[in-house]
C-alpha cells in the first residue's frame, strides 16, 4: 500500500467529493470521528476489514482505494458497459411493446371488423417471426444463442408459412419452402456452429454436404405433389453438390495454395464439360447438336465450339496453377533443407 500521506490525502478527497463530515462518514463505517481523523492525516491505516465498507461509503473500488488514485480505465468499461445495458434494454423493450401494441389492436379490429378471429392468425404469426429476428428470443437465454436464434427463426419462419398456408387452402407447398429455407441456413450456420469444435477443418464440407442431402430431400417432396423427372433431378443435384464437396473437402489439405486451387479449376473445368452434354441429351436427345463441336462450321457448331475452348482453357489453367504449386513447394523444401 502507499504511504499513509497519500492514503489520507485520498480518503479526504473522496470524502469531501461526497459531501461527508467526519462525523458522517464515522456513522457510516461505525467508527469514531477520530479514526477518520487519524486516517486523513496519515498517522494510521484503517483496517483491512473495512475495506469492502469505506469503498462502499465513497463509491470507490478496492483497487483505487489501496493504490489512493481513480482508475480511469476501469470507470470508463463500467460507464461503458452501463450505456450498453441501457441501449440493450431499449433495443429489446421498444420492439416488444411495439408488436405487443400491434397485435392486441389487430385482434380488436378483427373482431369488430369480421366477427371471428381469421387474419389475425397471419399478423400474429408475422409478428412471432419478426420478432426472432428483432429484438430475438436469444434475449431469454444465457447460452447457445445462435442455436436458440437458428431454431427461433426458423420455427417462426415455418410457422408463417404454414398459417398462410391454411388461410389460403394451400398446405401443400410449405414442406417445399421449409426445405429450401434449411438449405440456406446449413451452408450459413453450419459453418459458425462448427467454427469452434473438433471438426472445424471440415465445417465447409459438412455444410455443404448437408445442402445436398436437403436439396434430395426437397426433390423427393415436391415429386410427390407434382410429377417431374426425379432421377434427373437427384442426377442434376449429384452433379453440382459432389464437385463442390469434394473441392472444399481437397481445401482442408496441407498443400501448396496453387495446388489445390489447379485441382479445383480442373474439377470444375471437367464438370462444367460434362455438365453441359448431360443437359444436352436431356434436353435434346442424344443426337441433339447444341453442344456438338466443329471448328470448320462456327456459324452452327458455335456453342459446342465455345465450351470446348473454354474447358481446354480451364484444364490448362489447372495443370498450370498445378506445376506452379509443385514448383514453389520443392523450391521451399530445399530453402529449409539449406
Amino acid at each position: 500500500m502507499i504511504d499513509k500521506k497519500t492514503f489520507g490525502s485520498f480518503i479526504k478527497s473522496k470524502r469531501l467529493e461526497k459531501n461527508y463530515s467526519q462525523k458522517e462518514m464515522a456513522e457510516l463505517l461505525y467508527v469514531t470521528e477520530w479514526a477518520i481523523s487519524k486516517w486523513e492525516r496519515g498517522l494510521s491505516y484503517p483496517d483491512i476489514t473495512m475495506i469492502s465498507d469505506i469503498c462502499s461509503a465513497l463509491d470507490i473500488s478496492e483497487h483505487e482505494l489501496v493504490t489512493a488514485s481513480i482508475d480511469t480505465e476501469t470507470r470508463k468499461m463500467k460507464h461503458e458497459a452501463h450505456k450498453f445495458r441501457i441501449i440493450s434494454g431499449t433495443w429489446f423493450w421498444i420492439p416488444t411493446i411495439s408488436y405487443a401494441v400491434t397485435l392486441v389492436i389487430c385482434f380488436i379490429c378483427n373482431l369488430a371488423v369480421n366477427g371471428t378471429l381469421s387474419w389475425f392468425f397471419i399478423v400474429f404469426a408475422s409478428l412471432l417471426c419478426a420478432y426472432s429476428f428483432l429484438p430475438t428470443f436469444t434475449s431469454f437465454f444465457e447460452a447457445n444463442k445462435l442455436l436458440v436464434f437458428i431454431v427461433s427463426s426458423l420455427a417462426t419462419i415455418s410457422l408463417l408459412l404454414l398459417v398462410c398456408a391454411i388461410y389460403t387452402g394451400t398446405v401443400y407447398w410449405v414442406p417445399t419452402a421449409c426445405v429450401g429455407i434449411m438449405i440456406g441456413y446449413s451452408i450459413i450456420f453450419i459453418p459458425i456452429i462448427l467454427a469452434k469444435t473438433d471438426i472445424r477443418k471440415y465445417r465447409f464440407v459438412v455444410a455443404f454436404a448437408a445442402a445436398f442431402v436437403l436439396t434430395v430431400l426437397l426433390l423427393l417432396i415436391v415429386s410427390l405433389w407434382k410429377q417431374f423427372m426425379l432421377g434427373q433431378g437427384i442426377l442434376i443435384a449429384c452433379y453440382w453438390f459432389v464437385p463442390v464437396i469434394i473441392c472444399t473437402y481437397i481445401c482442408t489439405f496441407k498443400f501448396d495454395t496453387f495446388i489445390k486451387t489447379g485441382i479445383c479449376t480442373s474439377i470444375a473445368a471437367v464438370i462444367c464439360y460434362c455438365a453441359n452434354h448431360i443437359i444436352n441429351m436431356i434436353s435434346f436427345g442424344a443426337t441433339g447438336s447444341y453442344y456438338q463441336v466443329d471448328f470448320s462450321n462456327w456459324g452452327q457448331y458455335t456453342n459446342g465450339n465455345i465450351n470446348l475452348l473454354l474447358f481446354g482453357g480451364l484444364l490448362l489453367i489447372g495443370i498450370v496453377l498445378i506445376g506452379t504449386g509443385y514448383l514453389r513447394h520443392k523450391r521451399m523444401k530445399s530453402y529449409y533443407k539449406q
